[in-house]
Order: structure tokens, then sequence, then C-alpha cells
């Protein structure tokens, strides 16, 4: 299982994707438009399944 964590603010969201020994796999901004947003989900589902890897997300709104 991998943790999604998600930091949204007005412009950009700060993502970190960990395993569970909390080792970062993937740090990153997205922008919040809905384009951007939906693309990076595509590729992280994508990434996942190739790793045969489920994530969970957690989000803080600023």
């Amino acid at each position: 299982m991998l943790f999604l964590g998600i930091d949204q603010h007005a412009r950009q969201l700060t993502i970190s994707l960990r395993d569970q020994q909390g080792d970062v796999l993937l740090a990153r901004q997205v922008s919040t438009r809905p384009a951007k947003i939906l693309q990076f989900f595509d590729q992280l589902t994508q990434r996942c399944a190739e790793l045969n890897e489920a994530f969970i997300a957690v989000v803080e709104v600023c």
C-alpha cells in the first residue's frame, strides 16, 4: 500500500507519494487546473498498476 499526501493551496497541490516505510517515491507540485490534476492521477494510477500497488490519499486543505 502506498500513501499519497496532498497539501492543497489555491494554485497548486504539493504531493508526496510514500511507501509503507515512509520513503518518498514521488514528490512534486501539480497545478490546480482540473486538466492537470486529471493528468497527474492518470499517470499515478498507471504507475501504481505497473507496480501492482494501491494507494490511499490524504488531503490537507489550507
